[in-house]
């Protein structure tokens, strides 16, 4: 044959070329590997690939974001999904990189409202808080869905609504009360400041009241006055303390008037002495067992002790001189002309006082409009005069007809009321007895005349 054989030279082509087409074969059956398993990875979950060296964590605070880890393994589905609670569902989709960014999720929590209470406790009204914010704290593995731990439901509330706890009756009426209808006043005592100042205490803080829970039970009430403004005697007596109250304690503790003047007055009521107070006053112009008259300067309107601002705080004491021996002061203080006072009890259908209980007052020629509110003396904290037993009041009421309403276990209470000038008007409200009648213009007692020194001045 022609090609019979072949020379050395031929031979070493042939030999090259096919070790060429080895190599190449080799070479592309690499690269189709290679390229096979790339594609299986972009086809793949990151579970099931990759395996990071730190796990990626949110923390939640309180705009509600969980925490969340990477937990790769080989069998997760490529979604996971969240439910923190009813109103935010996140889901997370991770992608072949070496970093996984879950998406946050966003909850929506239920704001405590603002609510004006109806009644009050230890302050004045309780409220129950709508909604609760609970802590988003938990782990999420990537590979699977899992609900958060603690994640209670937070159901959003657009209005809240007031829910009000009554506080607890622990007081029954005493039996053989004095008949109210009978009872005399004892405006015994004139106004604190000079005639040209009202003297009037405050609408908002009242005896036996605490600004619906933001201050303490008061004992007294308070006269705005600017600093420095004389204080004087509403009465004859004699001054049993001029001085600060760190050493002597007048209040619930010490230095909480800051300085104050006491005087013992010259009349007892139904053979008690009684004293009056002024507090947080800034300069004290008495001395201990110095005798004044009624008008006479005794002090200066200051801010010491418990006090935001500058202002009298005035208490009436009845049978000692210590904390517990209140009165309400807008039945000792005689009303200007044209003013009268309105004390008035709210008694449940079991006898029970009725405690921190609103009342509303409302002029006659305008029954659906309240002029003014005020709440119930809490049980066993603050105490009632001896012959109205009263559970609240309205001082400095212009002479006229009135309405007194409020509303408890169910039922909606009016009482009609005239003031009469500078008397004392009350208001039974009673589920057990029928709406009075208005009280006969009552007649103020004559205080009795006793020596300071047949007095004991238990505590002062």
């Amino acid at each position: 044959m022609l090609f019979s054989r072949f020379d050395s030279q031929t031979e070493k082509i042939l030999v090259g070329i096919i070790l060429g087409l080895a190599v190449t074969i080799l070479v592309v059956a690499m690269l189709s590997v290679t390229q096979g398993d790339g594609f299986s990875v972009a086809m793949s979950t990151s579970t099931a690939t990759k395996t990071p060296t730190k796990a990626a964590t949110a923390t939640p605070i309180a705009s509600a974001t969980p925490t969340e880890t990477s937990t790769p393994t080989s069998t997760a589905t490529p979604t996971a999904t969240a439910t923190p609670s009813a109103t935010a569902t996140p889901t997370e989709t991770s992608t072949p990189t070496s970093t996984f960014t879950p998406e946050p999720p966003t909850a929506t929590f239920t704001p405590e409202p603002t609510i004006e209470p109806a009644s009050i406790i230890a302050s004045e009204l309780v409220t129950t808080v709508v909604g609760s914010e609970l802590s988003l704290t938990t782990t999420l593995g990537i590979s699977q869905t899992a609900p958060l731990t603690r994640s209670g439901v937070i159901t959003p509330v657009d209005t809240p609504a007031p829910t009000f706890t009554p506080a607890p009756r622990t007081v029954q009426v005493p039996a053989n009360l004095p008949d109210y209808t009978q009872v005399e006043d004892h405006f015994w005592f004139g106004r604190p400041l000079l005639p040209e100042l009202s003297g009037w205490g405050s609408y908002y803080y009242p005896y036996g009241t605490n600004a619906r829970g933001q201050y303490f039970w008061h004992y007294g009430i308070d006269i705005q006055a600017g600093q420095g403004t004389t204080v004087i005697a509403v009465g004859d007596g004699t001054v049993t303390h001029a001085d600060t109250d760190k050493v002597k304690v007048l209040g619930p503790w010490p230095d909480f008037y800051g300085q104050a003047v006491v005087i013992l007055h010259n009349d007892r009521w139904q053979g008690l002495p009684v004293y009056t107070l002024y507090g947080h006053v800034s300069q004290v112009l008495v001395k201990q067992g110095q005798k004044v008259k009624a008008g006479d300067p005794i002090a200066r309107v200051g801010q010491l002790g418990v006090a935001l601002g500058p202002h009298l705080h005035l208490e009436v004491r009845v049978g000692a001189g210590t904390y517990d021996d209140t009165r309400n002061p807008d039945l000792w203080v005689k009303p200007d002309p044209g003013f009268g006072v309105i004390a008035g009890r709210v008694v449940d259908a079991q006898n029970y006082l009725v405690p921190q209980q609103l009342v509303t007052l409302h002029r006659a020629s305008e029954p659906g409009r309240f002029w003014r509110q005020t709440f119930t003396y809490p049980d066993n904290v603050v105490k009632s005069d001896d012959n109205y037993y009263e559970t609240f009041s309205f001082s400095d009421v212009p002479a006229g007809d009135y309405l007194v309403k409020t509303f408890f276990d169910g039922r909606q209470f009016t009482i009609p009321v005239t003031v009469i000038d500078q008397h004392t008007s009350f208001a039974l409200i009673n589920p057990n007895q029928p709406v009075p009648a208005p009280k006969p213009i009552p007649i103020t007692t004559t205080p009795s005349e006793v020596s300071v020194d047949d007095t004991q001045t238990s505590g002062n």
